[in-house]
C-alpha cells in the first residue's frame, strides 16, 4: 500500500500510522536486525541508518532505520512488513472435561506471540478467539521483553499492549456478561501483565520478582470487563517455567517417567520419575516462527504448512504462497535430508537440486515455490532451533538419569505441535523416538478450569511448589548435546 507521510522525525514505524488492524512487524523491536519492515521509499528526503538521501527513484530500506527529513514523504508498505492480525492459532485441547457451572467464564492464554481466549458456560466453549500479541512490536522472545520493560514508560507501554491484545479478543467473544477471567502465560507475560518489572528474571539466578500473582480486579488492569471484575493467573514455577507449564501438569497428571514439553519460542520441559518432577527452558528462539528468515512466515493464509518430499506442498488458505510456516520448515528439513539435498551439516548440494538451487550474491539457496526460497544461512537458523529443542529434553534425561527409552509418554503441548509431521520431526532429531501423545494448548486448557473453578487455585500452589527447575546452563552435557543436535541424522 502507498503511503502519504509528513515529517515528525521519528523512525518511520513509529511516524506511520497504518491502517487498522494491520501493525508493523517489528520482531527485533526497531533494532534493525529482523530485516522485516522493508519497504520502499518513493518520494521525499530521508535519513537512512544514518545517511542522508535525496529518493529519485524508488528505494529500499527499513521502516525502523528511516526518519523523514523533508516536510512530506511517500512510501510503499508490502505486506511481508505487516504484522497480519490473524493466523492459524489453536486454542483447543484435549483432556477431562470442564465442570459444568451456570456462570460465564473467559479463559487466557497469554502467549508471548499468540494470544487465545475462550468464553465458557456450563462447561462448554460457546466462543472462541485468537490474535496476535500487540506486544511483539518490542521484539519476537521473552529477553528482548525483559530488555525493553526495564525502562518503566516502556513497561507501562507494553503492559497496554497485552491489556489492548485481550480487549480484543473480548470484544470478539461478545464478553459482557462474563464473570470472572483467569489467564496463563509464561512468567514474563504474566509479569509484565501484572504492571511488574521481569527485569530480575533476565540475570543470574533468573529468580522471578514473584510466582503467585495477586487477584486483581479488571479496572486495575485496564481490562475491558465489569470494573470489579476478578482476574486470576495461574502461579508460575520459575523465571523461564510459567503457569503455562503449571496448567500443563495439572491437565496433564503426569505419571512416573512421563515428560511434557510446551514448544514454542521458550521450550518449557517438565519431566516426572520417581525421584518428583523436574523442569527446564530451552531458548529454541523464533525461527520456527519465521523470524529472521525472509520467507519464514506465522501460520496466517499464504504461508505454506506442509511441503512434500515431491516438492508439492499445502498452502493456508489456498492461493498463491506468501512464506513458509514453521510445520514446513520442518518438512524441508526432513524432505532435503531424505532425498540427499542437504548434507548433514545443513549445506545445501547444488548438484542434487538442479535447478532449483540459485545463487543470489554470496547466498546460496533453494528454491520452494515461486518467491519463497531458503538460504543455506536460514537452514542454519532452523538446526539451531531444532537443536535446542532436542538439546533441552536429552540433557533433563541425563540430569535424572533416565533414558529416553525408559521414557513412558512424550506429550505435546502448544499449536505448534498441533500441526507438526511427527515423523519427519523425530527423523531431524528435533523429537527423541518415543510414544508422543499431541494435547493441544493445555495452557488455554489450565486457565478455562481456573475460571470456571477458581477453587482449584490450592492445587495449582502445590504444584508450583513440586518441581526442581533444573537450568540448562547447569547441566554438563548440555552444550555438547546441542553441539550434537545441529547436525541431520
Amino acid at each position: 500500500m502507498n503511503i502519504s507521510i509528513s515529517h515528525c522525525g521519528l523512525p518511520l514505524t513509529q511516524a506511520v500510522a497504518l491502517p487498522k488492524p494491520y501493525s508493523w512487524d517489528l520482531r527485533c523491536a526497531g533494532r534493525g536486525t529482523c530485516g522485516r519492515c522493508r519497504v520502499t521509499l518513493l518520494a521525499g528526503r530521508y535519513r537512512v541508518a544514518g545517511k542522508e538521501l535525496d529518493v529519485t527513484a524508488p528505494t529500499s530500506a527499513l521502516a525502523c532505520q528511516t526518519t523523514l527529513l523533508s516536510d512530506e514523504g511517500l512510501i510503499d508498505v508490502p505486506n511481508s512488513a505487516l504484522c497480519i492480525p490473524n493466523g492459524q492459532i489453536h486454542a483447543l485441547w484435549d483432556g477431562p472435561s470442564l465442570p459444568k457451572r451456570d456462570e460465564c467464564v473467559i479463559a487466557v492464554d497469554l502467549g508471548t506471540t499468540t494470544v487465545a481466549a475462550v468464553k465458557i458456560r456450563k462447561g462448554e466453549i460457546i466462543a472462541s478467539a485468537s490474535c496476535y500479541n500487540q506486544q511483539s512490536r518490542f521484539g519476537d522472545n521473552v529477553i528482548s521483553r525483559i530488555s525493553q520493560a526495564a525502562a518503566p514508560a516502556t513497561l507501562a507501554a507494553m503492559q497496554q499492549a497485552a491489556v489492548a491484545s485481550i480487549n480484543s479478543l473480548l470484544a470478539e467473544l461478545a464478553a459482557d456478561d462474563a464473570q470472572r477471567l483467569a489467564i496463563a502465560g509464561n512468567t514474563v507475560m504474566t509479569t509484565i501483565l501484572w504492571g511488574i518489572d521481569p527485569t530480575p528474571i533476565g540475570v543470574m539466578p533468573f529468580t522471578p520478582p514473584l510466582r503467585v500473582f495477586p487477584q486483581r480486579r479488571a479496572d486495575e488492569l485496564g481490562i475491558a470487563l465489569p470494573d470489579k471484575t476478578p482476574i486470576l493467573a495461574l502461579p508460575a514455577i520459575a523465571g523461564y517455567v510459567g503457569g503455562d507449564l503449571t496448567a500443563g501438569i495439572h491437565e496433564c497428571r503426569l505419571a512416573p517417567f512421563e515428560m511434557l514439553i510446551d514448544v514454542g519460542t521458550n521450550c518449557e520441559i517438565v519431566l516426572r520419575t520417581n525421584d518428583g518432577l523436574f523442569c527446564t527452558a530451552a531458548a529454541a528462539g523464533p525461527a520456527f516462527e519465521g523470524a529472521a528468515i525472509p520467507s519464514g512466515s506465522r501460520a496466517i493464509p499464504g504461508a505454506i504448512d506442509h511441503v512434500n518430499p515431491d516438492w508439492s506442498y499445502s498452502v493456508i488458505g489456498g492461493g498463491k504462497p506468501s512464506g513458509l510456516c514453521g510445520s514446513a520448515m520442518v518438512d524441508i528439513l526432513y524432505a532435503g535430508r531424505q532425498a540427499g539435498w542437504l548434507n548433514a551439516c545443513g549445506r545445501l548440494q547444488a548438484e542434487l537440486l538442479g535447478k532449483r538451487y540459485r545463487r543470489d550474491g554470496n547466498l546460496q539457496l533453494v528454491d520452494i515455490a515461486p518467491g519463497v526460497a531458503l538460504s543455506e544461512a536460514d537452514i542454519e537458523q532452523l538446526l539451531k532451533a531444532k537443536a535446542a529443542v532436542y538439546a533441552g529434553m536429552q540433557s533433563l534425561l541425563e540430569y535424572c538419569r533416565c533414558p529416553v527409552e525408559q521414557l513412558q509418554r512424550l506429550i505435546l503441548a502448544g499449536g505448534f505441535a498441533r500441526y507438526l509431521n511427527l515423523e519427519h520431526a523425530v527423523a531431524i532429531a528435533m523429537l527423541p523416538h518415543a510414544k508422543t501423545q499431541v494435547v493441544g494448548n493445555t495452557s488455554l486448557a489450565g486457565a478455562a478450569r481456573l475460571a470456571v473453578e477458581p477453587g482449584i487455585m490450592d492445587e495449582l500452589l502445590a504444584i508450583i511448589a513440586q518441581p526442581e527447575d533444573v537450568p540448562l546452563n547447569n547441566i554438563a552435557s548440555f552444550e555438547e548435546n546441542y553441539i550434537d543436535a545441529l547436525f541431520l541424522p
